[in-house]
């Protein structure tokens, strides 16, 4: 790439980042209860913030160690070479990305917590427990959401587009982090992904099998964990949805190391219908 196409970018990104700050200043200037629907207290506010940061920390450590110590799950083929595969330290944007996105997940959780507390639509009730809004409603909430999140994904994957958001999520070719590399992406990317979070979740509670309050507890704490793991570097593979959904660890990392293939994050049906599907491929032998 010529200096002059890499300015231009560079200074697209900042006019691009600058009137993303722009709108969320108006918006939190003109609407400030989006942000804070439970009225806390300012010191309220950011304590409990603080107290999300350190449980997703936690979180992300009882993963790494359920799935290396207990379940002994075995690393992906191009982290057991003995040659070390391509490494990127966070840098300063990576920081400030990994900041704003902690407090957007914050507003996030707070206005998903309001929402599920004073819906007419979910129950609360354990006796209202039943195998539609249970698992039924998961199955929906994960294929709604990579419905809609892999072709969005796809999207932020164009010449002209990609330079300027998710460019910076794929300085990790081999993602090793969890949660810190999953975190790491452009604060519009994760509006991306919020937004096909929150539309899974709207076709379980609003559709046939409808979704109890248990379910989108169970659902957050399954995604988080998905997450963190397609950014790490284990061999974990299973059926999300029994005979439906297979998730692989592999096919994340392919993404990351091909960049136009496996734009879902767990259910491929996307990949295979528009042909952008990649199974997944382990070193090269020498010979």
């Amino acid at each position: 790439m010529s200096s002059g196409r890499k300015a231009q970018q560079e200074l697209e990104g900042q006019i691009l980042d600058a009137c993303t700050a722009g709108v969320v200043l108006w918006f939190l200037y003109t609407n400030p209860s989006f942000f804070n629907p439970w009225n806390l207290k300012i010191w309220e506010w950011f304590l409990f913030a603080v107290l999300i940061r350190m449980a997703i920390a936690f979180y992300d450590y009882l993963v790494i160690f359920m799935v290396d110590t207990v379940f002994k799950n075995k690393l992906l083929p191009t982290r057991t070479t003995g040659k070390p595969v391509r490494f990127v330290e966070l840098d300063t944007k990576s920081y400030i990305y990994l900041g704003i996105n902690a407090l957007h997940e914050w507003v996030f959780v707070q206005r998903l917590c309001h929402f599920i507390w004073y819906s007419s639509e979910i129950s609360l009730d354990p006796s209202d427990i039943s195998v539609m809004n249970t698992i039924g409603a998961l199955s929906v909430i994960f294929i709604v959401m990579d419905a809609i999140y892999a072709p969005c994904h796809h999207i932020l994957h164009l010449p002209r587009l990609y330079p300027l958001i998710h460019k910076h999520h794929h300085r990790q070719h081999f993602p090793t982090r969890g949660y810190l590399d999953a975190g790491n992406e452009h604060p519009l990317e994760q509006v991306v992904g919020l937004s096909s979070v929150w539309a899974g979740l709207l076709a379980a509670i609003y559709g046939p099998t409808g979704a109890h309050g248990v379910t989108l507890f169970i659902f957050f704490n399954i995604h988080a964990a998905l997450a963190m793991l397609n950014h790490s570097p284990f061999d974990v593979e299973f059926y999300l949805v029994p005979g439906l959904v297979r998730y692989s660890v592999a096919n994340h990392e392919m993404h990351h190391r091909k960049f136009t293939v496996n734009y879902a994050q767990y259910c491929m049906w996307y990949d295979h219908l528009v042909q952008t599907f990649a199974p997944y491929e382990g070193p090269k032998k020498v010979t």
